[in-house]
């Protein structure tokens, strides 16, 4: 019978399979990007980009053709204004980025549209986050900050981020990517995909890899996202925000309680970034003597810009007004409300392609969360996360829900604008006025 089941496992493999392995975990594990680029090249990676990209494009099914144009067409658009902006003269290099941009949505689109091996393809996710998780933890236990030092280092050739990436230490889009995809812990649990003790083991993990790499924002959403296990799955998204309302009044009004309590525990443990952080969210900037932290100040950096010219921004002025802590705020600036707009549309293809066919599925509040969260992190820090979103949360969520949800989505009909019953009372209206003229 095993004999029977691996022979089914390897039936199932072919070459898209181990080039799709490899592009998961060269995303997770920093040890993969940098052995890639020592031993084959960057450019062997650059190509195989090209490659995957035309090979969605040319196996992509007829009926779905359009949906698939118009749903990258605003990312593409996105990546020309950028290129404009810039000035970009290296057309190789140019492209080669607009590619690397869209290739998640490339690869997401492919696979929600046909039958694909989740089970194999989450396993491997899990696997190398785990990986990723444990060595990054034990590295920032030897080398303090080291994971929020990888986020400082301007070039991949300084020989700290060489040292780091060898020993695997995760660092700013590692720790909130982990994050980002937690939610999904909460979800296979609750649908009764993951046992208890591997979510336990799971959560332990999380938190002492964030709480190690001491990423305020990152602690604060895994806090978030793990209140969802107190939520029954089947709760209505009208009252998944009420009560998400309702704990953001709780906090608003027993901040200062909330404060002495993390005040207390920081006593305990001992003052960290996490703790010190936390106070000043809580209590206020006067709460941690010699807080350097500005970030406020520089949100409105790029707030002051877009308002300056709130429809182009800096798009045809070319000023360096933006604070660089805020993929919207940034983006705003830069391209004012034509950037918003891309944005909007990025963010709607987002939703309806990957998370509305769940719609009626049991949980789907959870899924709401997990489309918020990115868009929220992408407002207080840079990043989109088209990985996350296009590339890892669909895999997920198909080893969760299966493939029936975007394989048999329900294609809605279309409102009338004037209802039947309207339109049935003035046909017989008619027909009785013509019966009358007839002398009927």
């Amino acid at each position: 019978m095993y004999l029977e089941k691996i022979k089914t496992f390897f039936k199932k493999l072919n070459y898209k399979s181990f080039v799709l392995i490899f592009l998961l975990i060269y995303g997770i594990m920093p040890i993969v990007q940098r052995s890639v680029s020592t031993y084959l090249t960057t450019y062997s990676y650059m190509a195989l980009v090209v490659v995957v990209v035309l090979f969605t494009f040319v196996t992509c099914q007829l009926k779905n053709t359009r949906g698939f144009l118009l749903f990258l067409l605003p990312f593409v658009i996105y990546q020309v204004i950028i290129l404009l902006y810039y000035h970009n003269q290296d057309v190789l290099l140019s492209g080669y980025q607009t590619l690397l941009f869209v290739m998640p949505a490339c690869i997401g689109y492919y696979l929600v549209t046909r039958p694909f091996f989740s089970a194999l393809y989450t396993t491997v996710i899990v696997i190398g986050f785990i990986i990723t998780g444990v060595t990054t933890t034990i590295g920032c236990i030897q080398y303090p900050e080291a994971a929020r030092v990888l986020a400082t280092i301007l070039t991949s050739d300084d020989p700290v981020a060489v040292m780091y990436d060898w020993m695997n230490i995760g660092g700013y889009h590692f720790v909130y990517m982990t994050v980002l995809l937690y939610p999904f812990v909460v979800i296979a649990f609750k649908m009764k995909k993951l046992h208890i003790i591997p979510t336990i083991l799971l959560t332990v993990l999380t938190y002492t890899m964030v709480i190690t790499a001491e990423y305020t924002y990152a602690f604060i959403l895994l806090m978030t996202s793990t209140m969802l296990f107190f939520l029954p799955k089947g709760i209505t998204v009208k009252r998944f925000f009420i009560l998400i309302l309702m704990l953001v009044l709780i906090v608003l009004l027993f901040r200062s309680t909330i404060g002495a309590i993390i005040t207390a525990v920081g006593e305990q443990v001992g003052e960290s970034s996490i703790i010190d952080k936390l106070k000043v969210l809580f209590l206020g900037k006067s709460s941690v003597a010699g807080f350097s932290d500005k970030r406020d100040e520089l949100y409105m950096i790029s707030i002051k810009s877009f308002f300056r010219d709130p429809l182009f921004g800096n798009l045809f002025q070319r000023k360096n007004g933006t604070s660089g802590h805020s993929f919207i705020l940034d983006n705003l600036a830069n391209f004012g409300l034509i950037g918003g707009g891309l944005m909007v549309l990025m963010y709607r293809g987002i939703y309806l392609v990957f998370f509305k066919p769940l719609k009626d599925q049991m949980g789907y509040c959870y899924m709401i969360w997990a489309f918020a969260q990115p868009i929220f992190l992408s407002f207080i820090n840079t990043n989109m996360w088209l990985d996350v979103y296009c590339l890892y949360m669909p895999i997920v969520i198909c080893a969760i829900y299966g493939h029936d949800p975007y394989l048999h989505k329900k294609v809605e009909k279309p409102t009338p604008l004037v209802k039947v019953n309207v339109l049935q009372s003035k046909v017989k209206t008619n027909e009785t006025d013509v019966d009358m003229q007839r002398g009927v």
